[in-house]
């Protein structure tokens, strides 16, 4: 049987992934080079594919429309604060669900998380406004961190990555142990499932951070704006301003992408907890 093949095949692969990689980088490489230049850099040909010297005019111009330091100080206390109560409470009740599956009512309980899930959120967004409302919550960062933090899907997930990670055996220990079921929560069960936990707080940290509908009806005063809102005001930057545009863009897909590359780790092994499982 011919060994040459196998090279062949690898190398094949390598371009595949080489390939894949570059078409999904490539736009937003373009993007940071378009964010340095000018506009009539921008629509010159052939258009420039290296960084340009604008990028302190395209920053003036953008914050003369755009309080870019305050608006990305929101997202970061928003995405932040929701990600934790979202981390802290899905893994909270999804240990419940998986520790005490034979508690009287336990099964009738879960049936309504999962069927939660399949709720479209439009469906209650006129009752969540009204009880926003009556909260005194409109115009206030409050109901982009507390409301959502009870996730039917956080706590799917969480269940599923315990039950797969956490033995029973390993609870008995911890009761003979004298260890209360909030101090197996706490000591025992968070440390082994840090990977769920990483990959769970990557998609809530991501999905707070570019939520647009939400900030935009309950929000009124640019200082309490978020990054995403805030940049929708970028029409009305001397016309079609592309190149504060794309700087703006630059600005709100940098943080999310840095805290993929730091938790990319911790992300990759969420997503396969327990694939090796029997």
């Amino acid at each position: 049987m011919s060994t040459t093949g196998a090279p062949v095949a690898r190398r094949v692969i390598t371009a595949w992934i080489y390939l894949i990689v570059l078409v999904f980088v490539l736009p937003f490489y373009w993007m940071v080079v378009l964010a340095t230049h000018d506009n009539d850099s921008i629509y010159s040909f052939p258009p420039p594919l290296l960084p340009g010297g604008s990028l302190g005019a395209n920053w003036s111009r953008l914050t003369e429309v755009v309080e870019v330091v305050r608006a990305m100080g929101n997202s970061i206390l928003v995405a932040s604060a929701h990600t934790v109560l979202v981390l802290l409470l899905s893994s909270l009740v999804g240990f419940g669900f998986s520790r005490f599956r034979s508690a009287p009512g336990a099964r009738w309980m879960w049936r309504v998380v999962l069927a939660t899930i399949f709720i479209p959120g439009l469906v209650g967004l006129i009752p969540w406004y009204v009880l926003i409302a009556r909260l005194g919550w409109i115009d206030t960062l409050w109901p982009l961190i507390i409301p959502g933090a009870a996730n039917g899907f956080a706590v799917f997930w969480m269940r599923q990555i315990i039950t797969q990670t956490v033995p029973v055996d390993l609870y008995d220990a911890a009761r003979i142990d004298g260890a209360s079921d909030w101090r197996t929560y706490w000591t025992v069960v968070l440390p082994l499932i840090r990977p769920g936990l990483g990959a769970l707080g990557i998609w809530t940290f991501m999905a707070t951070w570019t939520a647009f509908q939400i900030p935009l009806i309950v929000l009124n005063s640019q200082e309490n704006f978020t990054l995403p809102l805030a940049l929708a005001n970028l029409n009305t930057l001397y016309g079609q301003d592309t190149a504060a545009v794309m700087l703006g863009s630059v600005i709100s897909v940098l943080p999310i992408f840095v805290a993929f590359l730091l938790a990319a780790k911790q992300f990759m092994a969420g997503l396969t907890a327990g694939a090796l499982k029997g």
